[in-house]
């Protein structure tokens, strides 16, 4: 599945998150639409192209879909304390959700039927948009996913690592690149891998990812036994 896993930058710094909940409270803002909670389906795969993502910044859910069209989704205004992820394009070969957060067995998924669309729970955020290195190049959100990476024999990944030696696999990319590359800050470094077989990365529990200045996302940090 082609989405991302947290907000831009600019989407989240306009007001305060606390300011908008006390105004939902106040006005009675209710839940949006129906959804079924850890029920045994396959989510599919996805598709070609780029995924779309819903923020609940209430709950801290984000909800992921392929229903919307460009258009459709270039056009769509969200309810209060909703927001929308730019749209994403995974860079992994494949991609695949176990379950969602608060499931208890891989197999089970949450759904949500809102907005004439459906939507997997994909991500429970933990805290988003924190500084991740002194000069406020890059990002770092925390959360709970459960997502399997396939990277095939023969292609390239990039590594990001931090200064600690945490290393990050480039996971995807905004559909609208404003840049092929991004800013890297002192004492992290950037390295391009071909890979001699195929390569599967499991994100499962608290993920960090990474988002650059040119908007690319980081995810890990990987477990030490993984070589290039």
């Amino acid at each position: 599945m082609r989405y991302a896993e947290y907000p831009t930058k600019e989407k989240t710094s306009c007001f305060p998150v606390a300011i908008l909940i006390m105004v939902a409270i106040l006005a009675g803002c209710m839940p949006v639409g129906e959804r079924e909670d850890c029920v045994p389906r396959e989510p599919g795969s996805g598709g070609e192209g780029a995924g779309y993502e819903l923020i609940d910044l209430l709950n801290r859910e984000v909800w992921g879909t392929s229903d919307f069209s460009e258009q459709e989704y270039a056009a769509f205004s969200p309810p209060l304390l909703w927001i929308k992820n730019d749209p994403r394009v995974l860079i992994a070969d494949e991609g695949e959700f176990l379950r969602s957060p608060g499931c208890a067995e891989p197999g089970l998924y949450t759904y949500l039927h809102a907005f004439d669309k459906g939507f997997l729970n994909v991500v429970k955020l933990i805290s988003m948009d924190q500084p991740a290195d002194g000069q406020g190049l890059i990002r770092r959100t925390e959360l709970e996913k459960y997502h399997l990476l396939t990277y095939f024999s023969g292609r390239t990944v990039d590594i990001l690592q931090n200064p600690t030696g945490e290393s990050f696999i480039w996971v995807s990319r905004s559909e609208n690149r404003p840049s092929d590359t991004f800013t890297l800050p002192d004492g992290w470094s950037l390295t391009s891998h071909v890979l001699s077989s195929e390569l599967t990365v499991d994100l499962s529990g608290t993920v960090s990812v990474l988002r650059t200045d040119n908007e690319d996302s980081f995810q890990g940090p990987l477990p030490g036994g993984i070589s290039f």
